[in-house]
């Protein structure tokens, strides 16, 4: 199984959710996963964070041919973090997988994906999310952690 370095907004609480319940299934399916927030950890200094530290081990992540850089492009404007950490592994690798769960999307009328994310060696997903229960959260990110690891072997 190939490493996957999970790229995505991680500030706030919903967005950090999201990356542990994608990681926890990405795992269940073999997969080692490198988790920015908490990667950043190793970098905070007891009042601050090396930052220059953090760019250092994102990009030499992003740059690693062993790793496949997986992000998530959901919102009006995917995290801009995440699309400097594409843009490193499409000019280096020439792959990356972009997944996509915001219902508002409409890939036919290019509604909601940002054309920059769609680079030569890009593989797709999109899978809206619509759950409203505690109990359909698993059961989703069980099926996108599939998908994902499903393009993630074939490249």
């Amino acid at each position: 199984m190939k490493d996957i370095y999970l790229a995505g907004g991680l500030f706030n609480a919903g967005e950090r959710l999201h990356n542990l319940y994608l990681e926890k299934h990405l795992k269940l399916r073999g997969h080692p996963v490198i988790l920015p927030q908490r990667e950043a950890l190793k970098h905070w200094r007891g009042d601050h964070f090396d930052i220059k530290g953090i760019v250092k081990e994102c990009i030499n992540s992003c740059k690693d041919r062993k790793k496949v850089v997986v992000g998530n492009s959901d919102g009006a404007d995917a995290d801009s973090g995440t699309c400097v950490e594409y843009g490193i592994t499409i000019a280096v690798n020439g792959q990356a997988v972009i997944y996509r769960t915001d219902f508002r999307t409409d890939l036919k009328r290019e509604l909601g994906m940002n054309a920059m994310l769609t680079a030569k060696g890009t593989i797709i997903i999109y899978e809206p999310c619509f759950f409203t229960e505690l109990e359909e959260v698993d059961e989703y990110y069980s099926k996108l952690a599939q998908l994902i690891s499903d393009a993630v072997e074939t490249l």
